[in-house]
């Protein structure tokens, strides 16, 4: 839970953060207010924003990497985001729902061949790692060059500790068949066994629900696309 005396928003604190929010998934850099008066041509004066800001910390949602930076999302944060999301109201986009059927287009020889390439395919256009667990005997993951890809990766240790995880991931597997039932489903930071640098949005997939799709990213992952891909390619996983 955020530490603070009152964790309730008002409605310009609501949009402040949002703004923040989606302003650091997009550029991976700390939010000011400075920045968010002259981008977002807001009607605040800069002090009502940068006191807004100083609340929203103290609420716990925004963190302060620097004394002079500006802010970025903490988990506790980025929960409180997806919270406020109508998830069952987010559909696929027509640019992302057109590379989806190119993906299928091609020929697949087995099930598991085309799990493969839904994968991939994923991965691909999601810009995030995919794991797939085929029931609990075997774990397929791709993708992985997309998250070292990322800002964040200028930090050697922190390639080291996210190789070391995927290599394991085999090992978290019993840890994950209790948290995911069955619709996706965000665990960030802590409340998945990744670490606190990434988020996982994982679901149940095949009509059995045996199978699990897991797409793993930086806390700043784009939340509603990717929601509205994994829902699309595990419509296509359960129908095979």
């Amino acid at each position: 839970m955020p530490q603070g005396k009152n964790n309730k928003l008002n409605e310009r604190q609501e949009k402040l953060f949002k703004l923040v929010v989606e302003t650091h998934i997009e550029t991976a850099e700390p939010v000011g207010s400075k920045f968010l008066v002259k981008q977002e041509d807001l009607d605040w004066s800069e002090a009502t924003v940068r006191n807004d800001l100083r609340a929203l910390e103290e609420a716990g949602y925004l963190s302060q990497p620097h004394t002079s930076a500006g802010r970025v999302p903490t988990p506790a944060g980025y929960r409180h985001y997806i919270n406020s999301m109508n998830l069952n109201g987010l559909k696929i986009s027509g640019k992302d729902e057109k590379k989806v059927e190119e993906i299928l287009t091609g020929e697949t020889q087995d099930f598991e061949s085309g799990v493969r390439t839904l994968a991939k395919g994923l991965a691909q256009i999601s810009g995030e790692a995919i794991i797939y667990a085929f029931g609990e005997d075997k774990v397929y993951y791709t993708g992985l060059s997309n998250l070292f890809g990322k800002k964040e990766f200028l930090e050697p240790e922190l390639v080291v500790n996210i190789s070391g995880i995927f290599e394991r991931c085999e090992e978290y597997l019993d840890v994950f068949e209790n948290l995911i039932i069955d619709d996706p489903r965000f665990l960030l930071g802590s409340e998945q066994p990744f670490g606190e640098d990434l988020s996982v949005l994982a679901t149940r997939v095949r009509k059995d629900k045996s199978d699990m799709l897991m797409m793993v990213g930086l806390n700043r992952m784009d939340y509603k696309r990717n929601y509205a891909l994994i829902q699309k390619i595990s419509e296509i996983l359960n129908s095979l």
